[in-house]
């Protein structure tokens, strides 16, 4: 009797449920099991969901409920939920009842039945509760009204795992890698996935692919189409003054978020004509200033200094920028004299105080002034916009701009006996 007794109590303590551990039992390790869970009749524990769905259609937890008792049987489903599933990031829901089962028919339980969203990463735990029979799974028997715990639904999975994210991933931006006169090439940079829901409950599934393509003109035929796991280079050569070529990118996650296409285009670079260069405010200077002296060092120099010119324009949809850049000047200083060749800035001269190395040495009187000029030489070159990029610079050619003339009387110096 004694031993009967103690096996008694030894299986009645064994089928009480365990202390909920702090961490997860079952599933995913981020959330502890709820309260008073029983798992000892479920041979399908777990089950992992990662989708792009919010309202989670692929939830396995379909026509699985199972009523074991007819009318007036007690079998009331109940669900406990963790996390972004209703809105609210790192939420616990508590045991939420889900249904009456009416023995025998099957029922089902699904976010997207009731119209849940799901965010991020959610827990979701089903279980039936079950009064006649209360004493399965812990302490309780029929009728004594004894709470039994939410015991693992049996035919179907009792912990599901659920991992959601309906959220592209960052746009790529594609842009001209190189460009010539007859070619183009595109590339973009990687981007991340930006993934879904909010603190504890964010999940990230990760980027999977890109996929790219090139067209040309107004023609939508895709050329050179291809999924890569990482940014390539496309080019297309061969192509004719004018003709434009766009490359189309996509970036694809795992679940297979993808973002909106995203284009960039450009056309062959066209050296663009030679701008008609406003001449600008640059004077011939000279010391001794007003009146030269016959025999005597005359210093010249241009003021101020010549500069940098730059046009900006559009041309058939290129925007160039052409820029002028000052090298050197020669000196004509009007009685039929030139200066040495030069080919740098030191000819520009340097304004009194400094010595300049422009000088000339009128050898007549002149009252009326001799035409001082001086040809300021630039190099040109362009640049080009293509794709948000600039490229260049490239050479296209040199220019000579006049600058205003100094009309520069001489007179002779008339010697003067001073006695002492």
């Amino acid at each position: 009797m004694r031993c009967l007794l103690a096996i008694t109590i030894a299986l009645t303590l064994a089928l009480q449920p365990a202390p909920v551990a702090a961490g997860s039992t079952w599933g995913s390790s981020g959330y502890g099991d709820p309260p008073s869970w029983c798992t000892r009749f479920s041979d399908m524990w777990t089950a992992s969901v990662v989708t792009n769905d919010p309202s989670v259609g692929t939830n396995p937890e379909r026509d699985t409920f199972y009523g074991f008792h007819p009318n007036p049987g007690y079998d009331d489903w109940y669900g406990y939920f963790y996390g972004d599933f209703r809105g609210t990031p790192g939420d616990s829901s508590g045991w939420v009842r889900l249904l009456h089962e009416t023995y025998p028919r099957h029922y089902s339980w699904n976010f997207a039945s009731n119209g849940w969203a799901v965010h991020g990463h959610v827990k979701q735990y089903i279980a039936y509760y079950n009064w006649t029979f209360g004493g399965q799974c812990g302490l309780g028997a029929y009728g004594n009204n004894a709470a039994p715990p939410f015991m693992a639904d049996q035919y179907g999975y009792p912990v599901v795992d659920i991992y959601v994210d309906a959220v592209p991933p960052f746009d790529p931006k594609p842009y001209v890698s190189s460009i010539t006169s007859s070619s183009v090439a595109f590339t973009w940079d990687p981007v991340a996935d930006r993934g879904d829901g909010a603190g504890r409950d964010y999940f990230v599934s990760g980027l999977d692919h890109y996929v790219s393509w090139l067209t040309v003109g107004d023609r939508s035929s895709q050329l050179q189409l291809a999924s890569t796991s990482a940014p390539r280079t496309v080019s297309l050569t061969g192509m004719t003054p004018g003709e434009r070529a766009c490359v189309h990118v996509e970036a694809v996650d795992r679940v297979q978020n993808s973002t909106a296409d995203q284009v960039s285009c450009a056309s062959p670079l066209v050296p663009p004509p030679m701008p008609a260069w406003r001449s600008p405010d640059i004077a011939v200077a000279a010391n001794p200033s007003g009146v030269g002296l016959v025999g005597l060092d005359t210093w010249f120099w241009l003021a101020p200094a010549p500069a940098s010119l730059t046009v900006e324009e559009t041309i058939q949809g290129t925007q160039y920028v052409v820029t002028a850049s000052p090298v050197a000047a020669s000196w004509d200083f009007g009685d039929g004299a030139s200066g040495a060749p030069s080919t740098d800035s030191s000819s520009f001269g340097r304004p009194y105080p400094r010595q300049s190395p422009v000088t000339h040495t009128y050898q007549a009187h002149n009252q009326a002034g001799y035409a001082v000029r001086a040809l300021i030489r630039y190099d040109v070159t362009w640049s080009a916009v293509a794709g948000g990029r600039r490229f260049g610079p490239y050479t296209l050619g040199s220019i000579e701009i006049p600058a205003r003339p100094l009309v520069y009387p001489v007179e002779q110096a008339q010697p003067e006996l001073i006695s002492t």
